[in-house]
Formats: structure tokens, C-alpha cells, sequence
């Protein structure tokens, strides 16, 4: 715990293991503040095109008016608009991690609330780790309606507006209908003739009556909730952006442009933005082969692309990879595809390091790699660890699950 924790409302920033960046967040902290009791935490999720800055300053207003004695509130940033996802999510996780840290939190005592986007991922965070939160309040989100077996000890605040012209009502109904169909404590007010800024209803600073504060505090969880250094791995491709990753590319082939096609495809996966979905903080490291060191290759998640004959890691690792390019065909788990417009991406246990990853991009003919990141990367795909993506047809032909 720090020796000198600041008190009020506190912007502060940490460096990211994932890539060495400033990523920021936003913290009120009772000006009463004493490291003698444990505080509840309550964790905040801005919507798209929002900052760590959104809900305590245009929401609760806490510059000029301060918020409750009796909690502490975090707003993370989740590097922009990812729906915390990938990165986004293990900047949750991060923030979270910095303020038990620097602050005493009852751990019996976490509670998770967002709106629009924030929605979504408060949906989403309490399902895949429903052991962590004590109550949860999504407002105007939506979510997986077979995930929401995992809430049965979770408590839901859930508030849509009936007339939201950007995440129809239904997105809420449908799920509040599921938490009712279960049985689960839930309670949920749609709000007549209300848009899409439902939250300045539940929000309201002006709010001193059945308030979320005061309901939120009224739930408890039974066992103190676990540390959360990294995401839960889901068993798919995209479980490589959730921790430190580094992306290479073969720095000399003998075939003209290869090698810069590569590179430049590296950098732009390293962006990790998609459509509206983007990264507004940060980019993914990007090294060539020969960049990268025998402790990299250790202490990293690793996404290579290339092929055995022209990556030198993956030369050296050539017999023990999911997916490799040999004699003018791609092998799968040792099963032979042919097709000029293949590219396979695979995430598999490092072999350098069992408690890492290890990503492989590769291919028949390299310029089918120009724009995959947009099919293995973007919110529209979930690829699993092992999948061939023809470029011609634009469709998955394989996709498989881990083991």
C-alpha cells in the first residue's frame, strides 16, 4: 500500500505491462480517508467515445461536488473504445490492481456499473467473473443471454430507456427477462420516454433518495473476492492481446516486399483499432525477428508472422507449431491444405515459456496477409486458436478450440 494515499477526486496514470505505456484513470477517494477501515470499491465504465473522465465529471459531477465518505469510486479509461476487450479489459484488471495497491478495499465489497459500451462490458465482466462483484448496475448495454447463468449471486441494477435510438430497449428486456426466468435478484426500470442517456437518471448527483450508492451498499458478497492479475484466457486468438505481447516480422526474405508487407501488417495490428472500435491509448510493441531476444521470447506473449523458412524463431520451433507453411502447403496440426489464398492464425502454448502464448500469422503467398487483422482482430470475429481464414472467399474454412 502507498505510504502517502491522495484523498478527493485524483486523475493518475500507471505503465502498462502489456506495452510499456502511460494508461490513465480517474479515482475519488473519501477526503476522510484512513488506511484503519476497508473501503467499497465501486467501478466505473464510460461509454464509446467516453474517458476515464466521463462518469465522475459529466455524470456525478465530483469535481465541484465531491461524492460519498463511505466508498471509493474508479473510472478506468480502458484505452478508449475497445468494449473492454483484449487490452481494454486488462486495463480494468490493471486499475483495479492499482487500487488495492494504494488503497484498503473491502474485498467483500466490489461493485461494477457502465453505461452504453460500459454496458455492455458490465454485462459481460460480471458474467466472467461473477465472484468478483457484490451487485453490478448496467445501464442502456446489452450481453450474452446464456452467460447470465453465472449472476446467480449477483445482484442486478439494470436501466434502459424505453425510446434509446442506440441500443434498442430490447437489448435490456431480453435479459432482464433471462434474470427473471432464473430466479436471480434483479430490478429494472425502463424509463418512459427516455433515449439513450438513461444514466443521468440512475446518475443523477442530485439523487439522494434510492440511490445507487445506497443500493449498492446493501449487498455484500459471503467471500472476499480474488486478485485478478490478468484476464481470464478464453481459450481463443484474441486471449494473445490481453497480456504483454510483442509482434514480430521477418526482418530479410528472398521474396521482393514480403518482409515490408509483413512489417507494415504488424503495425497495424499494433494499433489494435477497428472501425469504432479503437485503441485511443498506447500501441502493441512491433520488433523484427532478429529484434527479439531469448528473454523476450520468455517473458512475453509473442504473435509472429511469417513463415518457418523466413521467421528465425519460427524456424527454430518449426515441428512444435499448430500451423506451418512447408513444401508449398500449409500443415495443420499435420493435416495438409492446399489453396494459394490461405492464411492460418493459431495461438497456442509458448514454447519457451508454458505460462505464455504464442500467435502465429502465416501463409502460402504473402500479400493474402495485407488486411487479415481485420478478420482475426475486430469486434465482428471471435476466432478460436486455431483457424484458416481463405482470403478469396473471405470465410473461416477451420476453426477450432484449444486442445
Amino acid at each position: 500500500m502507498g505510504q502517502e494515499s491522495q484523498t478527493g477526486y485524483v486523475h493518475q496514470s500507471y505503465v502498462s505491462r502489456i506495452d510499456d505505456t502511460d494508461q490513465p484513470f480517474a479515482l475519488w477517494v473519501p477526503r476522510t480517508y484512513t488506511p484503519r477501515r476497508q473501503y467499497p470499491l465501486i467501478v466505473a465504465l464510460h461509454g464509446m467515445d467516453g474517458d476515464e473522465r466521463m462518469i465522475p465529471e459529466q455524470c456525478f459531477e465530483i469535481p465541484e461536488r465531491g461524492f460519498s465518505e463511505e466508498a471509493i469510486l474508479l473510472s478506468v479509461y480502458g484505452r478508449g473504445d475497445l468494449g473492454y476487450e483484449g487490452p481494454g479489459e486488462a486495463d480494468v484488471w490493471d486499475t483495479v490492481s492499482w487500487v488495492q495497491d494504494h488503497y484498503r478495499i473491502n474485498p467483500h465489497r466490489h461493485y461494477l456499473t457502465g453505461l452504453s459500451m460500459g454496458g455492455y462490458g458490465t454485462w459481460r465482466l460480471a458474467s466472467d467473473y461473477p465472484e468478483q462483484w457484490a451487485a453490478i448496475a448496467p445501464i442502456c448495454g446489452g450481453g450474452d443471454i446464456n452467460a447470465l447463468i453465472a449472476l446467480r449471486d449477483v445482484p442486478v441494477w439494470c436501466v434502459h430507456g424505453e425510446k434509446d435510438e442506440f441500443v434498442g430497449v430490447n437489448e435490456s428486456r431480453r435479459l432482464v427477462q433471462e434474470l427473471r426466468h432464473l430466479g436471480y435478484v434483479h430490478r429494472y426500470d425502463e424509463l418512459a420516454g427516455w433515449g439513450h442517456n438513461a444514466w443521468d437518471w440512475l446518475y443523477d448527483p442530485d439523487r439522494t433518495e434510492d440511490s445507487l450508492l445506497a443500493w449498492f451498499l446493501k449487498h455484500r458478497k459471503e467471500r472476499p473476492a480474488p486478485l485478478v492479475r490478468r484476464p481470464k484466457r478464453q481459450g481463443g486468438f484474441k486471449d494473445l492481446f490481453q497480456e504483454r505481447l510483442l509482434i514480430s516480422y521477418p526482418s530479410v526474405t528472398p521474396v521482393p516486399g514480403e518482409a515490408e508487407l509483413l512489417r507494415i501488417e504488424a503495425e497495424r495490428i499494433a494499433r489494435y483499432s477497428f472501425g469504432d472500435f479503437a485503441m485511443r491509448s498506447g500501441r502493441l510493441i512491433v520488433r523484427s525477428d532478429l529484434e527479439i531476444s531469448p528473454s523476450d521470447l520468455v517473458g512475453a506473449n509473442h504473435l509472429m508472422l511469417g513463415r518457418v523458412d523466413n521467421h528465425q524463431w519460427l524456424g527454430k520451433v518449426d515441428r512444435k507449431l499448430l500451423a506451418r507453411h512447408s513444401k508449398g502447403t500449409l500443415k495443420l496440426r499435420g493435416e495438409t491444405f492446399l489453396g494459394k489464398s490461405l492464411v492460418a492464425a493459431t495461438c497456442q502454448t509458448s514454447p519457451w515459456n508454458r505460462d505464455k502464448l504464442l500467435g502465429v500469422l502465416t501463409y502460402q503467398q504473402y500479400h493474402h496477409v495485407r488486411g487479415i487483422s481485420d478478420r482475426l482482430c475486430g469486434p465482428a470475429n471471435d476466432p478460436l486458436a486455431l483457424n484458416l481464414f481463405d482470403t478469396q472467399r473471405r470465410r473461416f474454412i477451420l476453426q477450432e478450440s484449444e486442445g
